[in-house]
């Protein structure tokens, strides 16, 4: 610190001499950290170097005395490369003065060279003391003309100038709108976009604005981050001149003769035109200018041609480079897809698009680049699921554009490598969700299942339940074949249970043929999905748990109404009924515990192969899967009698839960809860309370120890209160007489005349369908689901709605909870 005093001190006597101030300034430019720090504790020469800016502003701009203020600006350039400086360099005054200086120079209509040197000096000064600096930040916005001066320096004849006054508004516009929008009032974009179009223009050789185009790029990006730089991108379309630039870039990588610089140079301009592209492009209005403004197809070519990259021997950074910009530009067009209108016209006019679409997943699967094209891969697949999402899309895009193939043809491959050892699983997963995200958008239109279950869909999604590394894609799988069954699709739930096609136009589902031997069974697709839930126990797969039991809901239903009682039977004994046990306890599914021999150990539920923890976790509950999870228990109580012993026997679980569902909104419910910080209960709609009466009904008529066990409870006087104040049937007329049939009447479905039969069409409830969100391959999550998309996944109503479709017809409250008070 001596030292640099008596340097100023020798400074101060140049007073008037601006030459040999120059000189003696230039020497205490810092070229270390260590002497940088020491610089920010300098505060006298901070305060001269400061007052010889100023001075400098208020003369006549001499070229002696503009190159004391560079070197005066420079020294401050050199200090502030690191943090500790910007402050006090800041606090001594100094960014008021850089600003007024370069309004000087910039003002200039045919800059001099020295002019030219001092206006890079105070833009390398600004730039560095606004890195990563917010409060410099709003000291240069708080300038007056300060934002001015700068978007001037933009239009200078000088490339360095343009390009420091790039990386000078780069820094300082970076995640602050205000400033943002202050320099595009400045007119700062069509400045910087004439630049790049000056790029397209003029041949390379003679361009002088070349090296200016990624600067440009990069300060048209942080103007991006508002909505205001969006919209002056579209309604200006200067959008279009990003584009063009990407195409020339992209035609200048092709040739065959381009240098290695020229290549580079190239390179480095569409990595930052890609991420400014993939920025924007998740604003809805972009996207539509992707397809509206003809622009998708400059993204596609991108991704059809590659340049020969082996036969111009590229240095291997500017190889790796590419590839990267390749996979950018094609998660940038799949975000043409995730608009709507773009949804509509591509899928009735975009044949040609989807053709690529479905190109782009055959990328690699020769074997070569198998690797190298995995997110070309994905891409294809995301563009095809954000298609999927309205059924009159779903249904072009499978019965008119084909699609599914590809997307079969893309898990067959993956599901092949994932077995490898080795595999790379991320972005194995990451193609495989793509895939099997678009096909769960596909089998939501009902039109489509039939279709997709022909094409063989169902062995190949099965097959992905037996990859453990693909689990993060298990619970998309089983909802596949969720959908696949719901409603009449009885040769897709033929499929499922017995693995094999229904025999060709002959009879129907009670007719058709099972697997002869166990060991078949065990390998159909309802045997991988029960085998999946034996391991589906930690807290992420309650997603996982809760569609295999809404599978087997619909499975259930299935065989209920086409009287497929073989069938139905198969279901059971593939332990179906836990699975549905699980959704309507919520607790957990685990194997039978052993002891240190390898034999199971225990009693009660552990003898039925599985056990329960006696209490569910929470979050694993959600009332309309409760709902839908004892409607099936019902019909199966109704179509196979001797399941009810196997269902009873998990009454550990089970009677604690129907209970809480009966009481759900009592009296005796709320007291339970007072003087406690427990959350309310849900309370549960008259109709899921009687659906679980007619089950406890069953269960009691056809089990004596689980009566006992009922009995132990509270359930009697709760029953009670709620006989005495539900509503009753609205007249005898609406009610059926066997709302409470006679105790052991339950009859197999094959009964056309059975009591119980149209007592139960009026407790099924419809299932909840929704479609996978749009995804953009750049914000895919490959985390678990949280609760609340559970909750939206899984359809729960939120507000206070009922989750159970009323009973119009059929077994009022009333009356079945008579009935179960007359086996109490």
């Amino acid at each position: 610190m001596a030292t640099l005093d008596s340097q100023l001190d020798a400074a101060r006597a140049l007073n008037g001499n601006w030459t040999g101030l120059a000189s003696a300034i230039y020497a205490w430019a810092p070229n270390s950290d260590d002497s940088r720090e020491e610089f920010a504790e300098w505060t006298n020469g901070l305060t001269f170097l400061v007052d010889t800016l100023t001075k400098v502003s208020s003369t006549a701009p001499l070229d002696d005395a503009l190159r004391a203020a560079t070197a005066a600006a420079n020294v401050l350039a050199e200090a502030a490369k690191v943090e500790d400086p910007r402050e006090p360099i800041a606090n001594a005054g100094a960014i008021p003065p850089l600003l007024q200086l370069l309004g000087v120079v910039t003002a200039a209509p045919q800059p001099t060279e020295v002019q030219n040197d001092l206006a890079i000096q105070l833009l390398r000064a600004l730039a560095n003391l606004c890195y990563d600096h917010d409060a410099n930040r709003e000291l240069v916005l708080e300038t007056p003309a300060g934002i001015v001066n700068l978007v001037k320096a933009l239009k200078s004849p000088a490339v360095k100038v343009v390009i420091t006054a790039c990386g000078a508004l780069t820094n300082i516009s970076m995640d602050n709108e205000p400033i943002q929008v202050a320099v595009l009032d400045q007119g700062a974009v069509p400045v910087l976009i004439a630049l790049l179009q000056e790029n397209i223009d003029r041949p390379v050789a003679q361009s002088v604005t070349v090296s200016a185009s990624t600067p440009a790029i990069r300060v048209i990006s942080n103007l991006s981050e508002c909505d205001r730089g969006i919209q002056e991108l579209l309604a200006r379309r200067h959008i279009e001149i990003l584009f063009n630039l990407l195409r020339y870039n992209h035609q200048v990588i092709l040739q065959v003769s381009v240098t290695a610089n020229r290549f580079t140079t190239a390179l480095e301009v569409l990595d930052a035109l890609t991420t400014v592209l993939e920025a924007i492009g998740e604003n809805d209005a972009v996207q539509r200018a992707l397809v509206s403004r003809n622009l998708l197809e400059i993204l596609l070519d991108f991704v059809d041609h590659r340049p020969k990259i082996r036969e111009l021997e590229m240095d291997d950074d500017d190889v790796v480079t590419y590839l990267e910009i390749r996979r950018a530009v094609s998660r940038i067009a799949t975000l043409a897809t995730m608009n709507d209108a773009n949804m509509a016209e591509i899928t009735q006019h975009g044949g040609a698009l989807i053709e690529r679409f479905k190109q782009w997943m055959l990328y690699g699967t020769g074997g070569t680049d198998v690797a190298e094209e995995d997110e070309i891969r994905m891409s294809g697949a995301l563009a095809i699921g954000n298609l999927a999402r309205s059924d009159a899309t779903c249904t072009d895009l499978v019965q008119r554009h084909g699609v599914v193939p590809p997307l079969l043809g893309v898990l067959k491959l993956e599901i092949a490598r994932a077995k490898q050892p080795g595999a790379d699983g991320k972005n194995i997963i990451k193609v495989v969700h793509g895939a099997a995200g678009a096909l769960k958008n596909l089998s939501l239109a009902a039109g489509n299942r039939a279709v997709l279950g022909s094409l063989n869909i169902i062995p190949q999604i099965t097959d992905l339940l037996e990859v453990e590394s693909l689990k993060p894609v298990h619970f998309m799988s089983i909802g596949i074949m969720k959908n696949l069954c719901a409603g009449p699709q009885d040769a897709n739930v033929y499929r499922l249970i017995a693995g094999q096609e229904p025999p060709a136009g002959q009879g129907h589902l009670a007719s058709w043929p099972l697997p002869t031997s166990s060991g078949a069974k065990n390998l159909t697709p309802l045997g991988k999905v029960v085998r999946l839930m034996w391991t589906a126990t930690g807290d992420n797969d309650t997603g996982t748990r809760n569609e295999g039991g809404r599978l087997i809901v619909n499975l259930v239903r299935a065989c209920h109404r086409g009287r497929a009682l073989p069938l139905l039977k198969n279901i059971v004994d593939a332990q179906g009924i836990v699975l549905l046990l699980q959704i309507v306890t919520g607790a957990l599914l685990t194997r039978a515990r052993t002891d240190a021999d390898g034999h199971a150990v225990g009693g009660g539920e552990d003898e039925h192969h599985v056990h329960f923890d006696a209490l569910p976790i929470e979050g694993q509950v959600f009332p309309v899967v409760q709902n839908e999870g004892v409607v099936a228990l019902v019909l199966i109580t109704d179509a196979v009698p001797g399941a009810i012993k196997s269902i009873a026997a998990y009454h550990a679980s089970l009677i604690p839960t129907l209970v809480n569902i009966i009481a759900s909104g009592t009296e005796h419910a709320k007291t339970s809860t007072e003087g406690t910080d427990l959350q309310a209960p849900h309370v549960y709609a008259d109709e899921a309370k009687a659906n679980v009466c007619i089950l406890l009904r069953a269960l009691v008529a056809g089990d004596d120890e689980f009566r006992d066990r009922l009995e132990a409870t509270t359930l009697k006087s709760t029953l009670l209160a709620l006989h005495a104040s539900a509503r009753a049937p609205p007249s005898a007329d609406n009610v059926s007489t066997a709302s409470v049939p006679p105790i052991g009447s339950s009859t197999s479905p094959s009964s056309a005349s059975s009591p119980s039969a149209g007592q139960f069409a009026s407790v099924a409830t419809p299932m909840e369908l929704s479609r996978t969100g749009t995804k953009s391959a750049r914000n895919m999550g490959m985390q678990g689901l949280s609760r609340r998309e559970m909750e939206k996944a899984f359809g729960e109503v939120e507000g206070g709605q009922t989750e159970a479709e009323p009973a119009a017809e059929g077994a009022s409250l009333k009356n079945v909870v008579a009935g179960l008070l007359l086996l109490l």
